[in-house]
């Protein structure tokens, strides 16, 4: 009889012990992008010196003068590169395309700025969406991530019809013209790209 209750008292506390909470699933993990690189340090001069982009070329600006030198095209290759580099910081890379609808062309890039050359001259520029492109602006202020609806209130859009480049316009008109392209259509489309003279594509 003992031995009975006993039994009965175990299976008793067994039933009343309390079931376990289910584990609560660890916290998802949500993946982040990595993070753009950043600029890269500036040159000598990259405190007191402004770099303007020009139709004609690039233009350094005087921070406590305001007063401007042009670079332009047709300069030799080491004096452009030395004039971007004292701003900029030392030229990251060096290549050559020898397939460019304008010709064989040489380029020496600086973070998002690249200097197009031609027979050791300087032909040309090209400004990318890439780390380092708010250095550089328009004399009115119009760079990379404006938007055409901010750059048509200091400047007059003219787009591009049938480009095979994207949304294109230019800024401008004849050889002093700066060209550029757009992320998307519509007046908060923001500027992906800017360039002037020479360039290598392909249309």
């Amino acid at each position: 009889m003992r031995r009975l209750t006993t039994i009965l008292v175990l299976a008793l506390l067994g039933a009343c012990k309390p079931v376990a909470a289910p584990e609560e699933p660890d916290e998802a993990i949500v993946p982040t992008a990595p993070e753009m690189p950043a600029a890269k340090a500036g040159g000598p001069a990259a405190a007191t010196t402004a770099i303007s982009l020009d139709g004609e070329g690039l233009r350094f600006v005087d921070k406590a003068s305001g007063k401007a030198s042009l670079l332009a095209f047709g300069a030799p290759r080491d004096q452009a590169e030395a004039a971007l580099a004292r701003v900029a910081g030392a030229a990251e890379d060096r290549s050559t395309n020898v397939e460019c609808g304008a010709g064989s062309m040489e380029f020496t890039r600086f973070d998002a700025m690249t200097l197009n050359f031609q027979d050791g001259k300087f032909v040309g520029w090209f400004l990318g969406n890439e780390p380092g492109a708010g250095r550089y602006s328009t004399m009115s202020g119009i760079g990379i991530g404006t938007t055409r609806a901010k750059a048509k209130q200091s400047v007059s859009i003219v787009d591009v019809e049938d480009s095979t480049i994207g949304e294109e316009f230019t800024i401008g008109s004849g050889d002093s013209a700066i060209g550029g392209m757009f992320a998307a259509p519509g007046d908060t489309a923001k500027i992906d790209a800017l360039f002037a003279g020479a360039n290598c594509f392909f249309r």
